[in-house]
């Protein structure tokens, strides 16, 4: 019974670290698209809902477009 309640407890407490961990990286990209000087209202409000709406796809998406863009020098 105590090896059944450790293991419960481990898989709720990695489940909630990786909760913390996705809502933190969700923030950093949100944040990160607000500050773009690139897009506009409306580019950025796509870009919130699409990594809103489709969490994976959209965060994954974001990182590959934003690294394939040029930086300014």
């Amino acid at each position: 019974m105590l090896a059944t309640a450790l293991a419960y407890t481990f898989g709720m407490g990695l489940a909630t670290a990786a909760l913390v961990v996705w809502i933190f990286v969700w923030i950093v990209v949100a944040v990160r698209v607000l500050r773009r000087t690139d897009l506009g209202a409306g580019g950025k409000i796509v870009w919130l809902l699409v990594i809103l709406l489709l969490p994976v796809v959209g965060l994954f998406v974001y990182f590959l477009w934003d690294a394939a863009r040029p930086r300014a020098a």
